[in-house]
């Protein structure tokens, strides 16, 4: 169910983001909200969640890399495919904030996780000791 929750989350997140970076640029201004702001927020939540699903399908190796590569080829995809978008047109400096924010996802993850595993993990108590010593 977990895995569930993790893939149809993530599905969601990235149609959003698919959405939201090829609407025309003639809609009304987000205020003073830098865009660079918007594209490492973005892009942050979407390798975290991409870490997320990959944990959740098992993946062991490459767990972080993994999220990190797919969030940095799709910023790249997303940036070159907004070319077709009236108003929109492909930045490099966008594509690197979309790069930094799946770093800080990836790592937000990993500390995450971490503190989740290590938090789970109980020593075993003297008494738990004891009674399985004496029932063996």
């Amino acid at each position: 169910m977990l895995r569930n929750i993790a893939l149809g989350t993530l599905a969601v997140y990235w149609m959003a983001i698919f959405v939201g970076t090829h609407l025309p640029n003639d809609l009304p201004s987000l205020g003073r909200i830098d865009d660079k702001l918007l594209h490492f927020g973005a892009y942050a939540g979407l390798a975290f969640l991409l870490a997320a699903a990959c944990t959740t399908l098992r993946l062991r190796h490459g767990t972080l890399l993994l999220p990190l590569a797919v969030a940095a080829i799709y910023g790249c995809f997303d940036e070159l495919s907004q070319r077709a978008v009236p108003g929109r047109q492909a930045d490099v400096a966008d594509w690197a904030a979309d790069v930094f924010g799946a770093g800080v996802g990836v790592f937000a993850f990993g500390v995450l996780s971490f503190f989740i595993v290590k938090l789970s993990v109980r020593p075993a108590t003297p008494e738990c000791e004891v009674v399985t010593k004496s029932a063996a």
